[in-house]
């Protein structure tokens, strides 16, 4: 009940922003490699995909805002090493809001900066191909919220590659005892995503 909740919350303010305005709009999709800071393990490994719509609106010459409304797919993923010879595997997938100030240099590159809350859809975990349950599934955070920085290339008019760098701004998972720093404090999502977006209005 609270899941069904939370995506009409966002549905109905993506929507209220958009109404009424003469905006840019379009979808995109592309792919994550993801990790998850704190838990031992390195590399971003874990592949998953991201996609959405968004609206777009420009405040004055080459300064706009962006809004999307995105499915992500983050986590881990470790295969076996002589230092750890488990196999680990942890899916957590998302429905997030960016909000995002956008600036448009030389007509051809967007650099964006923003946040995005989000709300966890689902979860999966896995240890040695076999499924199990996660220490601290009992403690994720069901609501977090993100920042990111990103930068696109245009094509052409209509189309747009680029890649954007997501970071938790607080932990899906607190950690139960004090750790100097903010950022030791838990776990935090890291995501590398390469992504296309298409433009239908426009």
């Amino acid at each position: 009940m609270r899941m069904r909740l939370a995506i009409f919350v966002l549905l109905m303010g993506f929507s209220a922003i958009t109404f009424g305005q003469k905006f840019q709009g379009g979808v995109f999709g592309g792919l994550n490699a993801s990790r998850i800071q704190n838990d031992g393990l390195s590399g971003f490994k874990k592949l998953g995909m991201h996609g959405g719509v968004f609206v777009q609106r420009e405040i004055v010459s080459d300064l706009g805002w962006k809004m999307e409304l995105k499915y992500t797919a983050r986590g881990m993923s470790h295969l076996p090493t002589l230092a750890i010879p488990e196999m680990y595997l942890s899916h957590l997938t998302y429905l997030e809001l960016p909000l995002s100030v956008t600036y448009l240099y030389n007509e051809k590159v967007e650099i964006e900066l923003g946040v995005a809350p989000d709300v966890i859809l689902s979860e999966y975990y896995e240890v040695d191909r076999l499924r199990s349950e996660s220490s601290y599934a009992a403690d994720l955070r069901k609501f977090g919220l993100n920042g990111f920085v990103g930068i696109h290339y245009y094509m052409h008019e209509r189309v747009a590659v680029g890649i954007r760098y997501t970071t938790s701004a607080i932990p899906f998972h607190k950690f139960d005892y004090w750790t100097p720093r903010y950022f030791s404090s838990g776990f935090f999502h890291n995501v590398v995503s390469v992504g296309m977006k298409y433009y239908i209005l426009k």
